[in-house]
């Protein structure tokens, strides 16, 4: 269920707005009657696609190319962002790049900088850039983490300890920016059926299907989740439904955190 209105007339910016989560959220927003938002992502044209897709759905994008893992052209994105929009009522940080980094089956150093420079550095360079035009009505940042910064797993602990440094930075910039009427969440998503799973299998289709017909006993739903699921409760967060909500970090992860879950039999 759409709850439209809730973004009428406001401004969002989304990184990671090309695919996945990101761009799910985008079209949330916008059938949410989001005035404009600003796709940043370093696929360019996918970018632009999506900008069309917006403007055909009777909003108003802007694409804006930036690789987040380049702290000068974070810088660069805030300036053209400042230039073009007089102010900002949501920020999303959602781009990512896989997990990866084992301590005991691989070397991590290869993946210690992008993880961390992409995931966290990032989110916080991001917020720093926009966070003028944040500051002049107010609203919200929501910042995309993941289950596994809640919990422990092998072979991923840069990814995981990267994600859970995400949830405390939210707390953390909820605290510096109450001040200025901007609200911080995280949200916590389980496993999604995003390109970051299928697209490098060799027949990304097929591992598509296989993904979305999954009965699977990593949460209790017994499934994985959609995009379109994530992005809700972004809209969530970022609307003025959440507007006595802040430093907290909502999981999106079909009963998996904390939870007894059983094997299937």
């Amino acid at each position: 269920m759409k709850v439209k209105g809730r973004f009428e007339g406001k401004t969002a910016l989304v990184t990671g707005g090309a695919a996945g989560i990101g761009r799910a959220t985008v079209h949330r927003l916008v059938a949410e009657g989001l005035q404009t938002v600003i796709i940043v992502d370093r696929d360019a044209e996918g970018a632009r696609r999506e900008v069309a897709k917006v403007e055909a759905a009777g909003g108003r994008g802007f694409p804006l190319k930036c690789h987040l893992a380049d702290a000068e052209d974070i810088r660069r994105m805030g300036v053209v962002a400042a230039d073009r929009f007089d102010h900002l009522d949501l920020l999303v940080n959602c781009a990512g790049i896989p997990s990866s980094g084992g301590l005991v089956e691989e070397a991590f150093l290869h993946a210690f900088e992008p993880i961390i420079n992409i995931h966290l550095r990032a989110c916080g360079l991001v917020t720093q850039a926009v966070l003028p035009l944040l500051k002049r009505k107010g609203g919200a940042i929501v910042n995309v983490s993941s289950d596994g910064g809640l919990r422990g797993r092998r072979g991923v602990w840069i990814y995981d300890a990267a994600k859970a440094a995400v949830i405390q930075a939210g707390k953390s910039m909820a605290c510096e920016f109450a001040g200025y009427g901007i609200r911080v969440n995280a949200v916590a998503p389980g496993w999604v059926v995003t390109e970051l799973h299928f697209m490098r299998a060799e027949d990304p289709e097929r591992r598509k299907k296989e993904l979305l017909e999954m009965d699977t006993d990593n949460c209790l739903m017994r499934r994985l989740a959609l995009p379109e699921e994530i992005a809700a409760a972004i809209a969530f967060l970022g609307s003025d439904d959440a507007s006595y909500v802040t430093g907290t970090c909502l999981c999106v992860d079909g009963g998996r955190v904390g939870l007894e879950i059983p094997k299937k039999e």
